[in-house]
């Protein structure tokens, strides 16, 4: 797409994503996976 076709980007946002926090999706699939290998470790007998 051409530039001119672009909106106006708002003052509040800025042009590159920067993150500052950790994302709460990212805590909650390391959990899902930590509970994965568990159940994997526990049920290989």
């Amino acid at each position: 797409m051409a530039a001119s076709a672009q909106k106006p980007r708002p003052a509040h946002i800025p042009k590159e994503n920067v993150y500052e926090k950790t994302h709460w999706l990212l805590i909650v699939t390391y959990l899902v996976a930590a509970v994965a290998v568990y159940l994997l470790i526990s049920n290989a007998s």
